[in-house]
């Protein structure tokens, strides 16, 4: 198990966790995680990670912006902090994200590049090759990918109301006061998409 860290283009640093397999693998699976999935979080990463590398296969547990609530970075580009996090996430970001993870594979030589989603994850892959059709992903798994119809259906009319006046009015980046679908401490602007 090697940890890593992974800049993108814009210098945001990402934090994996490869499991390689005890040869040079010629395929990788690349795990992108949900919403607060962390390697500390979610045991089962371990098992798979452990399975897969005894099979040959080498595995990445890829956490994007919003493994964490709220966490402070250095930004690799500019050296400046930086905080990141479920609460303030874009998912449009999700396309640097998942870039800089495939720039890694490929930087490794890999030749079978799996791109696999949990949760928000699944749905930030299938956002990710909607978007890009990347032709480095030779294969593709999603597992319970989230429901965002379903998580909105708990927003109110009455939050939604706040949520567009704070962003029409420029104050997109201030934390609601109140938790978006229940539990999650959010910035308008990461509620308004």
């Amino acid at each position: 198990m090697k940890k890593l860290n992974i800049a993108t283009q814009s210098g945001t640093v990402l934090h994996g966790v490869l499991f390689p397999a005890e040869t040079k693998a010629k395929t990788i699976v690349i795990a992108i995680t949900g919403i607060h999935g962390n390697f500390y979080s979610n045991p089962f990463y371990y098992n798979i990670g452990e399975t897969l590398s005894k099979a040959g296969v080498d595995f990445l547990y890829a956490q994007t912006r919003n493994a964490f609530g709220k966490m402070q970075e250095v930004n690799a580009l500019t050296n400046e902090p930086e905080i990141i996090g479920s609460f303030n996430e874009d998912f449009v970001k999700t396309i640097e994200d998942l870039t800089a993870y495939l720039d890694f594979a490929e930087q490794q030589g890999y030749k079978n590049i799996v791109l696999a989603g949990h949760s928000l994850g699944a749905n930030k892959v299938i956002y990710y090759l909607s978007e890009t059709q990347d032709p480095r992903v030779s294969k593709f798994l999603l597992l319970s990918p989230a429901n965002v119809t379903h998580l909105t259906n708990f927003v109110g009319e009455p939050e939604r109301a706040y949520i567009r006046q704070m962003v029409e009015k420029g104050q997109g980046q201030k934390l609601l006061p109140f938790e978006l679908f229940g539990w999650l401490p959010a910035t308008a602007d990461t509620a308004y998409q």
